[in-house]
């Protein structure tokens, strides 16, 4: 199948991660979408466990990622964070717990189901500092200048216009 537009790209991506949103995590990591099905090899670089991180919570965790983005982000008390392609919300609770109660996590995603899923485990959470939006990191839904940190995990290799998607990164964080 040959793929002709970056909109066939970000539908082929909808639909996949539409179905990975309904999975279970055993199944996520052993595909290629998850950390654990790519390789035959026992050492893998990309094998981190959030399970000691405070902020982590099973339930949000699709076993997607490649690494833990938040590990080198310099996230600080007090900043706003956003999370492209943030899934489930893995990423944003662990953020949430390094930027305390006065700082604010937004995660994006462009999957409906992966919003609805993320929101219900806020709820879930009680969380008041986090928020999920539907959007396209070549469109982002926030403000400019609004952003202190970005961070994301595996999802900026599926964007089809990379040029686009960062500067509205750039966009998003003060110069």
């Amino acid at each position: 199948m040959q793929i002709k537009n970056s909109n066939e790209i970000k539908e082929i991506v909808r639909q996949k991660y539409s179905e990975i949103a309904l999975q279970d995590k055993d199944t996520n990591m052993s595909s290629c979408c998850g950390s654990g099905g790519c390789s035959t090899e026992v050492f893998n670089i990309m094998s981190d466990s959030y399970e000691t991180l405070e902020g982590y919570n099973p339930d949000a965790d699709l076993g997607l990622g490649c690494g833990i983005p938040t590990e080198f982000a310099g996230i600080s008390e007090g900043d706003v964070v956003l999370d492209l392609g943030s899934g489930a919300g893995n990423d944003a609770f662990v953020a949430r717990n390094l930027t305390g109660a006065g700082g604010k996590v937004i995660g994006v995603d462009f999957t409906e189901a992966m919003i609805h899923k993320a929101r219900a485990n806020t709820e879930k959470l009680k969380f008041h500092n986090v928020e999920f939006r539907y959007g396209d990191i070549e469109d982002l839904p926030v403000s400019d200048n609004s952003i202190d940190v970005v961070i994301s995990n595996c999802v900026l290799n599926l964007v089809p216009n990379k040029e686009k998607a960062f500067s509205e990164i750039f966009q998003s964080t003060p110069m």
